[in-house]
């Protein structure tokens, strides 16, 4: 069982129950409803109230990140894994009561943080006045000062940094008849604070002066010393701290608080998702209609308890060929942990077959051969086996633990072979963490080599042939796809070709890639590894022998790549015309095909590739940490550095992988394109409904 069977389900009953049964659909979990209209009905409108419960929901949202700020939920990472609690109706319904109070809490929590941001927003006003008054500070007099009765006084700046003289000189040439004084408060690179004083007869001139000179007058002078300014802008900047302070130690006495937020945000969830629902139905005076989709798997089990709470009428029918059906996946544990690989890509249609447990086949497979380090798969499988054990793991999150822990195997599997444990530990470790040891697990190596080069080729060879595996594979699943929906002959003509030419690569990679490299392996010219050898002896024996036979194989393929639109136009008798169309449309087919393939095959050197930079970033990570020679220091960057590999490579290896997937695997069988099936359910983060005895 993998893609559901969908019924459509009608379901018709008195208006009173209602709201009783919308909330009972949503507590179980598995309709999706639909739009349904009707002349003779009427809808309801809930947009009012579905705006007012977002809102709702966003004062109560923005109470928990400011709580969440500054008194954070205490737990570590491992934490997030732990189960909902569990909550009956009756006891939502009593916890449901207090949700006014709640509220008023979310506004005091976000009141406070209000104050915290317009205070922080004054203290920036007020360190920006500073910053300007500053350079007043030994000004004894106001910046707005004008003169005495006999004298006129300027303050202001230049901007640049000048001196008395300077200033007097260039004074002397514009109005060399007035007699003034200069005195410099303070100058920097950027300005030049001054007073100028003159004769008050002389005022307008000397201003004009000034000014041609670059003078600039405040432009919010003071009515007393700047010292004075100063002192008030300091102690408004205090008294904003001591406020962002106080209402701080304010916000943190809600933290007792927090699980009742986070409830009242599931609480408007539900809400506004149970009055959006209703904005669905169809009603009348007396009665209502709701229909939707719901698994076949779950219709016994719904209706009889629909029907035993309420007087109802239920149809359940098969949908339409022409309805766009949604989609629910039911997989065991091992197809479950691709389920969200392939929510990515696309969603099968009902027509299409569920890639969930073809894919998991190779999928951990190739992870672990791109990542390959026996001590990353090791940690992997420790921390998932972690949470497992210690967490009663609802089905989402238990896939992604499992998703991590097969990873983690399949890591340790390739890691082992390829003789990878955090890099070359074991040669600093038989050398007391020092450079020049000698690797004691060399000999377990499955690509153990005469020569780097030699060993980089064959694994590479390694690498396409499990490509063409991959490929393979995909292309016998477009075959029993294709069977499945009662089409033998295109499944043959339109999966086999390519299924050919694929098998007919093979002795091509041995003559261009791997040649000499694989058969010094296979005569165990310096190769311990007897394994290896037994292997590569095989190889060879396979490439000398039927080889002749794989080029006939190729060239099959080719032929049927030609010949198979013609033959399919045969099949469905059409004109002759077509038929010689369907060859010049095989010959353009045997183009793409050949070069896809030789793409295709290539696109698996990113196998060699990601394995390779895995190991040799750790290895100089080992290196980096042995060159100081202590202990201590060895310990310490070997911790820091291959987190950092680890992290890096996890990335990478689950982007290639699932490339792998998406872009060669998927194009040979699979189409997509499904719309999910969205029930109208509990979507709540801070507890789940249970049955209630």
């Amino acid at each position: 069982m993998a893609i559901l069977d969908m019924k459509r389900i009608e379901i018709l009953a008195m208006l009173s129950d209602s709201k009783a049964i919308v909330d009972l659909i949503q507590q179980q979990g598995c309709v999706e409803l639909v739009d349904y209209s009707e002349e003779k009905f009427y809808k309801l409108s809930t947009s009012a109230a579905v705006s007012q419960f977002d809102k709702f929901h966003g004062i109560a949202t923005s109470a928990i990140e400011v709580l969440d700020r500054y008194a954070p939920k205490k737990g570590g990472l491992l934490d997030s894994f732990a189960p909902r609690d569990d909550m009956t109706v009756t006891e939502f319904a009593k916890k449901s009561q207090d949700t006014d109070a709640i509220l008023s809490k979310c506004y005091g929590i976000n009141a406070l943080y209000k104050e915290i941001q317009d205070a922080k927003v004054e203290i920036i006003r007020a360190q920006t006045g500073l910053d300007q008054m500053r350079p007043w500070t030994q000004l004894d007099i106001p910046s707005s000062f004008k003169g005495t009765i006999n004298t006129s006084v300027f303050v202001g700046t230049i901007a640049e940094e000048t001196n008395r003289e300077v200033i007097l000189s260039k004074l002397a040439e514009i109005v060399p008849e007035i007699d003034s004084e200069i005195e410099i408060v303070s100058a920097d690179k950027n300005q030049t604070c001054l007073v100028a004083i003159c004769h008050k007869d002389f005022a307008k001139d000397y201003e004009q002066a000034l000014r041609s000179i670059g003078f600039v007058a405040p432009a919010d002078p003071t009515k007393h010393e700047p010292k004075v300014r100063i002192e008030r802008l300091e102690a408004e900047i205090a008294e904003c701290e001591n406020k962002i302070a106080e209402n701080e130690e304010k916000i943190k006495t809600y933290a007792e608080f927090r699980g009742d937020i986070e409830f009242l945000i599931d609480y408007f969830t539900l809400r506004s998702d149970k009055y959006k629902a209703l904005d669905k139905i169809s009603m009348s005076d007396n009665v209502f209609v709701l229909t939707g989709y719901i698994p076949a798997i779950k219709v016994d089990e719904f209706t009889n308890k629909l029907e035993s709470l309420f007087d109802v009428a239920v149809s359940v029918t098969d949908p339409s060929e022409d309805e766009d059906v949604p989609v629910l996946l039911e997989n065991g544990a091992f197809g479950r942990t691709m389920e969200s690989t392939t929510e990515m890509y696309a969603l099968p249609t009902h027509d299409d077959i569920d890639p969930n447990k073809f894919m998991a086949i190779f999928y951990y497979f190739l992870f672990g051969l791109m990542l390959g380090d026996a001590g990353y798969g090791i940690l992997m499988v420790i921390a998932c086996l972690v949470v497992k054990f210690k967490f009663r793991l609802e089905p989402k999150k238990a896939a992604t633990v499992n998703y991590g822990l097969l990873c983690g195997l399949g890591t340790t599997f390739w890691g082992i072979l390829l003789n990878g444990w955090f890099g070359d530990l074991p040669a600093y470790l038989a050398n007391g963490l020092k450079m020049g040891g000698a690797n004691p697990m060399s000999n377990y190596s499955l690509f153990e080599a005469l020569e780097t080069s030699e060993a980089t080729t064959v694994f590479l060879m390694f690498c396409l042939i499990i490509g063409i595996l991959h490929l393979c594979y995909g292309c016998l699943l477009g075959v029993y796809k294709t069977w499945k929906h009662g089409k033998p002959v295109e499944a043959i003509l339109e999966n086999m070709p390519f299924f050919l030419i694929l098998i007919g690569f093979l002795p091509l990679i041995d003559m261009q890639i791997s040649g000499k490299a694989l058969r010094r392996y296979a005569l165990g010219e310096g190769i311990t590894h007897t394994t290896m050898v037994k292997v590569a002896q095989g190889f060879v024996w396979f490439f000398d022998n039927c080889s002749t036979y794989l080029y006939y194989v190729l060239a099959a393929g080719a032929a049927l790549t030609v010949l198979a639109p013609a033959i399919i136009a045969l099949k469905d008798k059409k004109s002759i015309g077509k038929v010689a169309g369907g060859l010049g449309a095989g010959l353009y087919a045997l183009y793409n095909a050949a070069t896809g393939a030789l793409g295709d095959i290539l696109s698996y050197a990113r196998l060699l590739a990601l394995g390779l930079c895995t190991g040799i970033i750790a290895s100089v990570i080992n290196q980096l940490a042995a060159m100081p020679g202590n202990p201590v220091l060895f310990v310490i960057i070997f911790v820091f550095g291959h987190t950092v590999n680890l992290a890096i490579n996890l990335i990478g290896t689950y982007v290639h992988t699932n490339r792998l997937q998406y872009v060669e695997l998927y194009a040979k069988f699979y189409e997509g394109g499904g719309t999910p099936f969205i029930p109208l359910t509990v979507n709540s983060k801070s507890f789940k409904f249970k049955e209630e005895n």
